[in-house]
């Protein structure tokens, strides 16, 4: 089964929003097994709409849509679909009755306009939106001639575009219907599991390379890598009647990867490295200050941001970012303000955009904030080529910064 999504509205078009449903609906069908081979976005033209439906329908299976349900004029997603079918738009009373509902709840009268969120396509079932107004579109429609590749089917799912109310719809019912659709075709259960490893500290193509007998279509469980912000991450994904047989096919994959990348495996699933780090110092009852320049803040950000409660972060100091700034005077006025087990350091940035042709660098360390000795004090001090696109390049050694941390509490003895 192949998919298309399409994302619908002159907020897309223009560029002044981005995206993002069409991204999030791509993972959660790629997490059951179904490839979105195209995603298609288009404004508030129902000539336009009615277009690139015609277009989806020949070349996709399902279609998953967003935007377009809401109660104004450009709203035109329920007529584009009933258009494109041939059938009429008719009222749906039980959906009806949930809008006044949801009205009568925040205390307001109806608005007529929203009586059109009620009209439905003939031989469509509404989604339930459990906190909106705009009821979702269901519609299964079998092909009047066969098409090369198809199912002898197709399926239109219509969401509203606030990302939370699809999300929402997704996850309450959309992935279940799906999944039994899918369980229907094949005549029994099926299963899909994922394990999601991530590493930092080598490039794609240098991963890659180390795994060159699992990072290939043939391979089963398949594994795919991607990079995001120099994480690299690799996915294992496999198909079974069970939960339980998914994760037996997947772990002896997951146990060559880890044998083969050690240290440079940082988590698995919605870990960030902030995650981890504090996970460790919050076990340990062991604490944290960050001084950072170059930065601007953002490396204590990321340790405030993490998901893990903060409790080991104690603060941190921003200084300026592009001028000399000697380590030894970082770690004096850390230990002027902060009571803590460790201090982490970023340096300042070379004035300047990054170029290959300067040799310009930033270092990165770890302090012992217990010793009085200042060099002794120093566990790891590591210089890098400021060097990188100006769009990562906070984000690189920010990562850097924490990984250095997160290998010396996570791989050595006195922590």
């Amino acid at each position: 089964m192949q998919a298309e999504i399409i994302s619908n509205g002159d907020e897309l078009t223009s560029g002044k929003i981005l995206d993002t449903n069409s991204q999030w609906l791509s993972v959660q069908l790629a997490d059951i097994g179904i490839a979105a081979l195209y995603h298609t976005t288009v404004g508030d033209d129902l000539a336009a709409m009615i277009d690139v439906l015609r277009i989806a329908v020949e070349r996709a299976d399902l279609i998953l849509w967003t935007g377009g349900l809401g109660p104004t004029a450009d709203d035109l997603t329920r007529q584009a679909i009933a258009e494109c079918i041939g059938v009429p738009l008719e009222k749906n009373e039980h959906s009806m009755q949930l809008i006044q509902e949801i009205f009568q709840r925040r205390g307001r009268e109806m608005p007529k306009a929203n009586e059109v969120q009620a009209f439905q396509p003939r031989g469509s079932k509404p989604i339930r939106n459990p906190h909106g107004t705009a009821p979702g579109i269901d519609l299964t429609v079998t092909r009047s001639k066969s098409v090369k590749g198809r199912l002898d089917f197709f399926r239109i799912m219509a969401y509203p575009g606030v990302p939370a109310e699809m999300k929402e719809m997704w996850q309450d019912s959309g992935q279940q219907t799906i999944q039994k659709m899918l369980d229907q075709l094949t005549g029994q259960k099926r299963v899909l599991r994922f394990r999601a490893i991530h590493s930092f500290g080598l490039g794609e193509s240098q991963i890659e390379a180390m795994l060159p007998d699992i990072i290939n279509r043939t391979h089963e469980p398949k594994v795919g890598i991607t990079a995001n912000q120099a994480t690299i991450t690799l996915r294992i994904v496999a198909e079974s009647a069970t939960e339980e047989e998914c994760f037996k096919k997947i772990e002896p994959t997951a146990n060559l990867i880890y044998n083969t990348l050690g240290q440079l495996i940082f988590g698995e699933g919605d870990d960030r490295l902030q995650e981890v780090v504090c996970r460790k110092l919050n076990a340990s009852r062991k604490t944290l200050a960050v001084i950072e320049a170059g930065t601007r803040g953002l490396l204590a950000e990321a340790i405030a941001s993490s998901k893990e409660p903060p409790n080991c972060f104690a603060g941190g100091i921003v200084l300026p970012s592009k001028q000399p700034i000697d380590p030894d005077e970082m770690i004096r006025r850390g230990r002027r303000l902060f009571n803590v087990d460790y201090l982490l350091l970023v340096g300042a940035y070379p004035i300047g955009r990054p170029d290959r042709n300067r040799t310009e660098e930033t270092f990165v360390a770890v302090i012992d904030a217990r010793k009085t000795d200042l060099q002794e004090s120093i566990i790891a001090l590591q210089y890098y080529p400021y060097v990188g696109h100006p769009d990562i390049i906070d984000d690189l050694y920010i990562k850097r910064a924490i990984d250095l941390l997160r290998k010396i509490i996570c791989y050595t003895s006195d922590t």
